[in-house]
């Protein structure tokens, strides 16, 4: 069969497939065959996401939701949308082969291309339902958790079945992944009631009190700057969850993290050489490494959450009774002690990561972008 002929009819079926027997299609999918297949593939379903996209942007006179793309408006968001679609196709198969080398799968990276294209199938599907999205209520959430946890099973079907990963392994990725997007989706969601009850209080407070408007305070307690102190009265308040066992940060693990990590960016190889290039920073293989970088990453999200408190803290009586009103107080709270249990982080730890802030930062960023 000629690599660069693409079956229109073919597509359609593995769409519905994808959609409707996940299971049998990922069982059967080709792991070769070229390219272009993918890349076309990537391209209607960004084109179709692009056409919600720009059909709710004319019909609700706003930007619904743009995933990256998110400030964009109209035929440039349009653009956009096709560009990233195709971006992320290719973002996505290094993602999807770093998670079948830890399962043990196929790390061919045309492979994993083909299986990122097929996960696609999704993006128009979120387009079309960014609708309930814009109006901002909680059908919203529901909706958006739940593509994403069918995405996540579409992953871990694709992991085990076409990639032949370890069956249990690639089960605990995607529960580890399905309780962060539950998470994060619930936590956007509240932030965003509480930014706008919040901006709404505000307003009308300093317009019955006569305050300039030009000095309104921000209240975006989450900052990537490195505050001058270490928030020792916020820690206070969450003590008693620290872990009293061995400390599990250090200035040199947090170093070896962001070398070996910036080498993992431009590293393409199978299984094996990946265990060669960790054994080379002294692990034993990728799972140790995975453990100190979670390790890490609870680490800076503690000390954040517990620098967000420490502004609560000394901040001013007024915006203490609206935040506690909306219970950002104890989001912020609750935050701290998920992040400090799940790594099992001592006060020592959440010291290292302060001094080495910016390192850690670093790091951070390249979890969230990539």
């Amino acid at each position: 069969m000629d690599n660069n002929a693409f079956d229109f009819n073919k597509f359609i079926a593995d769409s519905k497939n994808t959609l409707i027997n996940p299971k049998g299609y990922f069982e059967l999918m080709s792991t070769s065959g070229g390219i272009v297949e993918p890349l076309i593939k990537a391209l209607i379903y960004g084109v179709l996401a692009a056409i919600f996209n720009l059909i709710w942007f004319y019909v609700l006179g706003s930007v619904v939701t743009l995933g990256m793309f998110g400030g964009a408006m109209g035929l440039g968001a349009f653009i956009l949308t096709i560009i990233g679609a195709l971006v992320g196709l290719f973002i996505g198969a290094i993602i999807i082969l770093l998670l079948s080398s830890i399962c043990g799968g196929n790390t061919d990276f045309e492979a994993n291309l083909r299986v990122s294209a097929s996960l696609m199938v999704l993006m128009p599907i979120n387009s079309l339902l960014n609708f309930f999205a814009y109006f901002g209520n909680f059908a919203g959430i529901i909706i958006s958790v739940a593509v994403g946890v069918y995405g996540l099973y579409l992953l871990y079907l694709a992991l085990s079945k076409t990639l032949k990963g370890k069956d249990q392994t690639a089960r605990i990725i995607v529960y580890v992944l399905i309780a962060l997007l539950v998470i994060f989706q619930i936590i956007g969601y509240f932030g965003r009631k509480t930014a706008k009850n919040l901006t709404n209080d505000l307003s009308r407070f300093e317009q019955r009190y006569g305050q300039n408007q030009d000095k309104s305070a921000d209240y975006d307690y989450y900052s990537d700057e490195k505050p001058e102190q270490f928030p020792g009265k916020a820690l206070e308040l969450v003590k008693v969850h620290l872990s009293a066992g061995d400390n599990l940060i250090t200035k040199e693990k947090i170093d070896r993290l962001v070398k070996l990590t910036e080498e993992f960016d431009m590293f393409e190889g199978d299984n094996s050489e990946m265990n060669e290039l960790v054994k080379e920073y002294g692990y034993a293989d990728l799972t140790e490494y995975t453990n100190d970088y979670l390790t890490l990453m609870s680490g800076i999200t503690a000390l954040s959450s517990l620098m967000a408190m420490e502004q609560l803290i000394n901040a001013s009586e007024m915006e203490k009774q609206t935040a506690e009103g909306f219970m950002v107080d104890e989001m912020l709270k609750d935050a701290a002690i998920q992040s400090i249990k799940s790594g099992k982080l001592t006060e020592s730890d959440l010291v290292v990561v302060f001094k080495n802030w910016d390192s850690v930062k670093e790091l951070e960023d390249k979890a969230t972008t990539e």
